[in-house]
């Protein structure tokens, strides 16, 4: 009898092991009671021998990207991971490989073997207690009885799949179904068209040539030109007349996440849900010649919301580089410059200070000893050149605007061994610079966005005013259709927060985990 006791009690404890990753953004009394609910519920699978090693195989491996993906974020598995595996290419993922915690290492390892036993012990183990153990046979029994009236209530109150997993979503795994199944609807609207204001643009604000810059990973933090005193990283930028910087919110830690925001000033699941035009589209729809070079890595088979975002509206699409240096997409906006278009929109889709950052910058660019504000140095360079390539193009009597932002930041030391993406502060908070000729501040001043006094980047301040979606509605006021920014139910990047939580109250907690 005590034999079958105790053998019970260590499948229980072995089946549990599996659900412990549900504890990874947290350990509290509701983390606790989802795992043990989660357990209980999907107990029933343990009498199914066959799909056993499937299950449990499963589970390891989804721990292993849970684990993972927490060591970054501070949380599980979602639709944005799920993007960027779709979108990464294996070259990107090996320049992440040493980007990871080595405490998620040891976790990993650590996870593995105690999977082992645990699988071992579930396999070997539970034949033998399946017609003695009592305690096992009401926790069967149970589990099923309540997916009965699961059924029940869903057949009763007609729920679809969605509804469905909204609703069960905090039952470890199905965050991950859920994951899947919003990055399914983004997927599924994304090849919708847009839809496009039926009132012709204003013209009387358009602006005859903008070029649209979307940086990577590039924190607030380390620009000179908001703060920063350890090294002169905006020094290239710093004596160009006609900019404007200030420091805005990132709308997530990660570019699947952050990077529709600077698109169309939503989110991809909001964009797609309301078939949002990005500016590129208003662009076009408002008779500019439209161009989008692009030097980020992904599968060139795969469409994603940023690739087809880009390439729908662009009379002109070009992949130039995969990660290679950003000059490599100079040329591009020569050629695109003497388009003899009378108006035209440029996007310049850069890879930033991306991992690893001694791939970043030529081995001769040797500005500042930092590895990362030598790459800010870089990309500061790069900026003041294409300003002045923009300046030169526009003849004296035609405005020209130059716009930057970064989809995201990295975490930065002493937060993180190394420069990474992360959970922080300096993760949420980028740069975002304006140039502006005289004639488009003489002829479209409206237009323009007027920065408050930026923070100091390395102290508490006062938190800025807008979210890097105002790049997205500087440029679309730019194209002639403000007036669609003005409408009830368009989002504004205005007071912004993340999670619902106001970026003030981000500014106060741990600037290392924001907890």
């Amino acid at each position: 009898m005590r034999s079958i006791h105790t053998q019970t009690w260590r499948v229980i404890a072995a089946w549990l092991l599996f659900f412990t990753p549900t504890l990874l953004p947290g350990l509290s009394a509701s983390a606790l009671g989802h795992l043990l609910l989660a357990a209980w519920c999907f107990a029933p699978v343990l009498l199914v021998r066959p799909l056993l090693p499937l299950v449990l195989g499963g589970l390891a491996l989804l721990g292993c990207a849970n684990i993972v993906h927490a060591s970054f974020f501070g949380a599980l598995v979602d639709e944005f991971f799920l993007a960027t595996l779709l979108r990464t290419t294996p070259t990107e993922s090996l320049e992440f490989v040493p980007t990871v915690p080595g405490r998620a290492w040891a976790t990993l390892a650590l996870w593995l073997l105690a999977c082992a036993w645990a699988g071992r012990t579930l396999w070997r183990t539970l034949p033998a207690l399946r017609g003695t153990s009592l305690l096992l046979r009401r926790v069967w029994q149970g589990a099923g009885l309540f997916w009965a009236l699961v059924l029940v209530y869903a057949l009763i109150q007609q729920l679809n799949a969605n509804t469905f997993m909204r609703k069960a979503k905090s039952l470890y795994p199905l965050h991950v179904v859920r994951a899947a199944m919003r990055q399914q609807e983004i997927a599924a609207g994304l090849f919708l068209p847009p839809l496009l204001p039926s009132s012709a643009p204003n013209t009387s604000s358009q602006v005859d040539t903008i070029v649209v810059v979307l940086g990577e990973s590039a924190t607030a933090h380390r620009w000179s030109l908001l703060g920063y005193q350890g090294a002169p990283t905006n020094a290239p930028l710093a004596s160009v007349p006609g900019i404007a910087a200030t420091t805005v919110l990132a709308q997530g830690w990660n570019t699947a996440a952050a990077l529709p925001y600077m698109l169309t000033g939503m989110s991809a699941l909001d964009s797609t849900a309301r078939r949002a035009p990005s500016f590129l589209d208003l662009a076009q729809h408002a008779g500019y010649k439209t161009f989008a070079f692009s030097n980020s890595r992904f599968f060139s088979l795969h469409e994603d919301f940023f690739s087809y975002a880009l390439r729908r509206a662009s009379a002109v699409y070009q992949k130039v580089g995969n990660g290679d240096f950003d000059e490599v997409l100079t040329r591009s906006l020569r050629t695109a410059l003497a388009d003899p278009a009378p108006r035209k929109l440029i996007v310049l889709h850069t890879y930033g200070s991306h991992p690893q950052l001694q791939e970043r910058t030529p081995s001769s660019y040797r500005a500042v000893a930092d590895a990362y504000d030598n790459n800010t140095h870089y990309s500061s360079h790069l900026l003041a050149q294409w300003i002045g390539l923009l300046e030169q193009a526009s003849s004296p009597h035609r405005s020209a605007l130059l716009l930057y932002t970064s989809d995201h930041g990295v975490l930065l030391p002493p937060c993180a061994d190394d420069y990474r993406h992360g959970a922080g502060l300096s993760s949420l908070e980028v740069p975002m610079l304006v140039w502006a000729n005289p004639v488009t501040h003489a002829q479209h001043a409206p237009v323009l966005p007027i920065f408050a006094q930026a923070p100091q980047a390395d102290g508490p301040g006062q938190a800025p005013e807008h979210s890097n979606a105002l790049l997205a509605e500087t440029a679309m006021r730019a194209v002639g259709y403000g007036a669609l920014l003005e409408q009830a139910d368009w989002p504004s990047s205005a007071n912004p927060g993340l999670n619902g939580i106001a970026w003030a109250t981000l500014r106060q907690r741990n600037a290392c985990t924001l907890q």
